[in-house]
């Protein structure tokens, strides 16, 4: 029988095609966190803001009962993400004075609670907005380089997942609360200002050398505590739904606000569409959109498949208004921290962002890391 003498050199290119064809990253090895209080671990501490969460009793179920800057009683998204992907156990911030080189090559956040996409939401509150948040970067950028060369630097950038969150301040603390720019704005075109500053920031970190961005959707804006409409006692007869947030036999009832949510889902469908473009645009750049409404509307829905309680009202204080510097140490927290989904009248509870941080990694994070453990 004749020797197919094709046969060696078909084994080679397939052996050479299988070797050049680069393997999905199981995991990224540094995380670079960008936007408000869901990834500020500490950078508005130093700033001269009323948005400050250095205090008691904020922290109060972090390691050590430290109140370092997170807007929760315990961890955030970040420090959760670092610790799943094995990097570290807490994304520090880049305003802590004890950081070094090291700590910069994996990872840290850049955050500034209060901020958002439209300088105004930053300036009226004089914390960071995304642009000296970019800066920041830039200047970790050049001490890992100083320290660890350009080669390196470079490579560490483009393995490292970058984390965007922004939008909610700029729609709670800006066009719902001033007059003036819903003078200037409609909604839709409010949206897609937002949605512009948010494509321009991206391709400064597309041209930064980011490769890998996550960028969280907007809240149910209308059942976060500060934003849920009041209602009267129900009559005597009347059974409290879990969505009424109201299984604690509470006086008045709290239900989320159906236009504010509506609005939430308008621009994160926006969002969507505003992500595949930018893909277009930056072939080489992986960006996902990171799905935050679902799955906080799922808890506030059916609160029992995830242990929580109290859906629409914070555990700090009356859990309506508390916020920053009126969550202090003169409010009386609730006791089981675990079972509210808010910790103050705004921003989440650990236990709450442990869910949220599950549901990234287990799904949107898998279309970046479909080997990740």
């Amino acid at each position: 029988m004749e020797k197919n003498g094709h046969l060696p050199l078909l084994f080679f290119l397939l052996l050479l095609s299988i070797t050049i064809i680069p393997a999905a990253a199981t995991r990224p090895t540094a995380i670079y966190a960008f936007g408000d209080s869901i990834l500020d671990s500490g950078n508005n501490n130093k700033l001269v803001t009323i948005c400050r969460a250095n205090h008691k009793p904020y922290g109060i179920d972090f390691p050590g009962q430290s109140h370092t800057g997170r807007f929760s009683n315990g961890k955030l998204p970040g420090d959760m993400l670092a610790s799943a992907f094995r990097i570290k156990d807490l994304l520090p911030a880049y305003a802590d004075s004890s950081l070094d080189v090291d700590d910069l090559a994996t990872g840290v956040s850049f955050a500034s609670a209060c901020s958002g996409l439209h300088d105004l939401t930053a300036a009226e509150v004089g914390v960071l907005n995304l642009d000296k948040q970019f800066k920041n970067f830039e200047q970790a950028f050049v001490k890992m380089e100083e320290e660890f060369g350009l080669e390196k630097t470079t490579a560490t950038v483009k393995r490292a997942l970058f984390v965007v969150s922004a939008g909610s301040s700029d729609m709670i603390d800006n066009y719902y609360l001033l007059p003036t720019t819903r003078a200037q704005y409609s909604l839709p075109a409010y949206h897609d200002m937002l949605l512009k500053n948010l494509d321009t920031f991206v391709k400064k970190l597309y041209n930064a050398g980011a490769k890998n961005i996550a960028i969280i959707g907007l809240p149910p804006l209308g059942c976060l505590p500060m934003d849920t409409t009041v209602f009267p006692p129900p009559l005597p007869s009347s059974t409290p739904s879990e969505k009424s947030g109201n299984l604690t036999g509470e006086l008045f009832r709290r239900e989320c606000k159906a236009k504010h949510n509506a609005d939430a889902k308008e621009y994160n469908a926006k969002l969507e569409v505003r992500i595949k473009r930018m893909m277009v645009a930056m072939p080489t750049l992986k960006v996902i959109y990171m799905d935050l409404f679902t799955p906080m509307m799922d808890m506030i829905d059916t609160p029992s498949k995830f242990g929580f309680k109290t859906t629409l009202k914070g555990c700090c204080g009356s859990g309506t208004k508390e916020l920053g510097p009126l969550c202090n140490v003169a409010s009386i927290a609730c006791n089981a921290h675990s079972e509210y989904v808010f910790w103050d009248s705004v921003n989440p509870s650990e236990a709450a962002y442990r869910a949220l941080t599950n549901n990234f990694k287990a799904r949107p994070l898998r279309r970046l890391y479909p080997n990740s453990g």
